[in-house]
């Protein structure tokens, strides 16, 4: 457990550490000490560590912090996976965390609870905000592999241009990066849903700037705005009026304004949770206008009662394997899609798909899928000095771990 013994010694060692403390644990774990010190004259008297694919929502006791006699920090030491990188915060409340009300479900019952999450001012790592949820801090433990894309702190050196375009009968921002490197002319395309996470508040765009540096084809990074929670959960699971918006005008505009190739083999379409089931079905529906997915995090819980639809899995049952490659990645912390996520790798190499996967140590986080789309996207356009993209991967040959 922490060697944390009295409220001085925590203060010396976060002033000379920041947060969180961590000390060793049982073989493949380390404990992590989180601390939330009190502004002056604060009423609150519970708070809760939220941390992605550590703390249970349901058990909001097992995540309470407590006081140090005398002292105005709050601490809570948990062991977790020596591997782990994710988001966290703080709930400090004046009463207890209580249970859903009665016809409330569990999400809105959560977003009402997260809403008072706090950011960790004794990490000096960056916030993350995403989505219209509270900003979280990122802890990374001694384990975690490095993010080899991803850049804190550093300027895109291509060139952005945001535009308002009609697609899908909806007015929407879609922001097209051209990366340095970039060809003049048939260039590569990599479509990306929640555009507006990936061009603004978590801006991929560094990262897309080290392909070339690394000798892999460059593509053209066209980013779609979602708009809301309700827009999306009407067009990412697997609209058929979604991707023909997609294959019969986003496709054609980009290839008469932006250059962008013809060839299917070379555009992708990549997202995280219901875009991770966007790219998967984009790419199985119309393998003639997409040649790879890059799937994160994909929802292929999809669809649950009382929604309506056919699940990936169900699509796949009598689907013959096209040219399409799928790059797909998923927490080893997410129980609610793991297993899911599985089962789509296994059906589709089943069928004869071309398949890479990979599982990292974290939950339902972006702290993971900035540099994993870039990762993905790396891996499905290949080499620029080997002339075509990347066949299919022999089994022989494993998947390299997230790095």
């Amino acid at each position: 457990m922490s060697k944390v013994t009295s409220g001085e010694d925590l203060q010396r060692r976060l002033a000379v550490e920041g947060a969180p403390l961590i000390d060793p644990g049982r073989p493949g774990f380390v404990t992590a000490t989180f601390a939330w010190r009190a502004p002056e004259g604060s009423p609150v008297r519970h708070v809760y560590l939220e941390a992605n694919g550590i703390t249970d929502r349901r058990d909001p006791d097992a995540n309470a912090l407590r006081q140090l006699p005398d002292s105005d920090l709050w601490v809570l030491s948990r062991e977790v996976p020596e591997r782990w990188r994710g988001g966290y915060g703080f709930l400090p409340r004046i009463e207890p965390i209580a249970e859903p009300a009665a016809g409330q479900t569990e999400w809105e019952w959560w977003r009402g609870v997260i809403a008072g999450l706090v950011t960790d001012e004794l990490n000096p790592l960056p916030v993350v905000t995403s989505m219209g949820l509270p900003a979280r801090s990122e802890a990374v433990m001694p384990g975690a592999p490095t993010q080899r894309w991803w850049i804190h702190g550093v300027s895109p050196r291509g060139r952005m241009t945001e535009e308002v375009r009609s697609l899908a009968g909806v007015d929407r921002s879609i922001w097209v990066y051209e990366p340095p490197g970039i060809a003049d002319g048939d260039r590569p395309v990599l479509i990306v849903f929640d555009g507006r996470v990936a061009a603004v508040e978590i801006p991929i765009a560094p990262a897309l700037d080290r392909l070339a540096e690394r000798g892999h084809r460059v593509p053209l990074v066209v980013m779609i705005d979602s708009i809301d929670p309700g827009l999306r959960s009407q067009e990412l699971p697997c609209s058929s009026e979604f991707l023909a918006a997609l294959t019969g005008d986003l496709l054609p505009y980009l290839r008469e304004r932006w250059d962008a190739t013809g060839d299917p083999a070379s555009v992708l379409v990549g997202g995280s949770s219901y875009g991770g089931l966007a790219a998967t079905f984009a790419a199985l529906q119309a393998p003639d206008h997409f040649g790879g997915a890059v799937s994160l995090s994909g929802s292929f819980w999809w669809p649950r009662l009382p929604m309506a639809g056919s699940s990936i899995q169900e699509r796949l049952a009598d689907r013959e394997a096209s040219r399409s490659r799928f790059w797909m990645a998923a927490g080893e912390l997410e129980p609610r899609l793991i297993e899911e996520n599985r089962e789509v790798r296994d059906l589709l190499r089943a069928r004869g798909f071309d398949v890479s996967y990979r599982e990292f140590c974290g939950g339902h986080d972006y702290v993971h899928w900035r540099a994993l789309l870039v990762e993905g996207a790396s891996a499905l356009l290949g080499r620029a000095d080997a002339g075509h993209v990347c066949g299919p991967r022999p089994e022989s040959v494993p998947v390299p771990p997230e790095s």
